[in-house]
């Protein structure tokens, strides 16, 4: 694969890139957010006390520059939306910030049904002697062992085509997983990227989200492991694979729990993977992500719609946004929703692209309810006990549904749902009886999708490389 990729670099003189725009983004959506960010930057520009004065005497408008010095340049006009018009002018109430576009009745239903919980770390651990806090074992089986969850993101594995036909399989067309990968769901890189220069230059006023993405497995799959760390599992802030070996070179960690290790026992396995996770990393990270070892995960996506003002107002109650000085925060529960066996008062998230929670949802899980909630249950169905338990708090899931109505996390591989329509009667088949008031084929997913499931290793780099133009 080193020869390989040392070969494509002496032809075409640079590396791949791995942070490029989608060839497919619309003109006019494209200028809209970069007006936008510009926008933000030049307001959070002129509050430092270094910024030039008369800078709009100084300065010549771009329409000038147009007809005098490129008059064969183009101008296209964007048509104002309530997104681009209104989302840089916040309203101050009572000295605390509104939003620009308050949430709907029904987000603000389901977040309402929340109490706020203080976000200060309580330690639950109990002396770390009994499930699900005893904690995980290094190599040589000794308990006590805390993963350095940042490994990954300080020495990440490059990501190379094997060799020609490694590059003519993964690049390969017309399919349907290409098709939507293409036409539709796009990594959102201009805003990515727009947002890490900000951080790095102090522009922004608050520091980008931090993630914590947990991905579960055993021993006997582990080689599943490096295509999730050379794809998109590097572009967490931490990371770490729970397993039942731990290797530190694959950063997986044998985290024992109750019970056998088994299918049907998931929940046990992901009770002490939570509480390990909050025992020793949940004051460090501002989201937690858990998955499978067949998800793929859009991370600069996710840590975008984290950072949106429609997450953070409903993690703050709803009615303003935060300053970031807030001690309490409202639980959220966030992923593709089900409504068990079509009953829409028994909402779960599907558990096969993952789910994500603030600090306050985490903790509430911890503290809260795994003390209380099915303690030993014996159960394959953890996204479904999850949700149960949560439901026992009043925390219910919340929509991530985008503005245009696609769902942001998947739980199939992009094909699928490109080409899957329902039956004629919905409850014919468990998928159209289980989704809740979703669109079908190209607008089923948010073309800033978050997260994808059932990716195995092959497809899993193809999406990398179709997603980040390798290909």
């Amino acid at each position: 694969a080193a020869d390989y990729q040392s070969k494509k670099i002496l032809e075409n003189g640079s590396r791949p890139r791995d942070h490029a725009m989608s060839e497919h983004r619309v003109l006019p959506e494209k200028a809209r957010d970069l007006k936008n960010i510009l926008v933000r930057i030049a307001e959070e520009a002129q509050q430092s006390p270094t910024f030039p004065s008369g800078l709009g005497k100084k300065c010549r408008p771009f329409s000038w520059y147009v007809e005098n010095v490129h008059p064969e340049l183009k101008i296209y006009q964007v048509e104002e939306n309530d997104e681009g018009s209104d989302s840089n002018k916040l309203n101050m109430s009572n000295g605390k910030t509104l939003p620009s576009k308050p949430l709907d009745d029904q987000r603000m239903a389901i977040i309402s049904r929340a109490s706020p919980v203080n976000i200060a770390y309580v330690d639950a651990s109990g002396g770390h002697t009994e499930h699900p806090h005893m904690g995980a074992t290094d190599e040589n089986g000794n308990f006590g062992y805390v993963h350095d969850e940042t490994a990954l993101v300080k020495t990440p594995p490059a990501f190379v085509f094997k060799d020609d036909m490694d590059h003519t399989e993964l690049c390969k067309k017309g399919d349907p997983n290409w098709k939507m990968l293409t036409e539709k769901v796009y990594v959102d890189l201009t805003n990515h990227e727009a947002a890490e220069k900000r951080a790095e230059h102090g522009l922004a006023k608050k520091k980008r989200a931090k993630i914590f993405c947990l991905v579960y497995t055993i021993e006997k799959f582990h080689d599943r492991v490096p295509a999730i760390r050379e794809t998109w599992g590097k572009k967490c802030d931490g990371f770490m694979v729970a397993s039942t070996k731990t290797d530190k070179a694959l950063g997986t960690v044998n985290i024992p729990h109750e019970g056998p290790e088994e299918y049907n026992n998931i929940w046990q396995k992901v009770r002490s993977m939570w509480s390990y996770v909050y025992d020793n990393y949940y004051e460090k990270y501002d989201y937690f992500h858990i998955g499978g070892d067949d998800l793929y995960l859009i991370v600069e996506n996710l840590r975008l719609y984290l950072e949106s003002e429609e997450i953070q107002l409903a993690s703050n109650g709803g009615h303003y946004l935060p300053d970031g000085t807030e001690e309490s925060q409202t639980p959220l529960f966030l992923g593709r929703r089900f409504a068990e066996g079509g009953d829409r008062d028994r909402m779960f998230i599907s558990g096969g692209s993952g789910y994500t929670m603030n600090k306050a949802a985490l903790k509430t899980l911890v503290v809260d309810g795994f003390p209380n909630c099915f303690p030993h249950l014996k159960t394959f169905s953890e996204d479904v006990m999850v949700a149960t338990c949560f439901r026992k708090m009043d925390i219910l899931p919340y929509d991530t549904k985008d503005d245009a109505g696609g769902e942001r996390y998947m739980p199939f591989q992009p094909g699928h749902h490109l080409t899957y329509f329902p039956p004629k009667n919905p409850k014919d088949d468990w998928y159209s009886n289980y989704s809740v008031d979703v669109k079908w084929g190209k607008d089923h997913c948010a073309a800033k999708s978050v997260a994808f499931h059932y990716i195995k290793e092959d497809l899993m780099r193809r999406m990398h490389a179709i997603l980040y133009h390798y290909c």
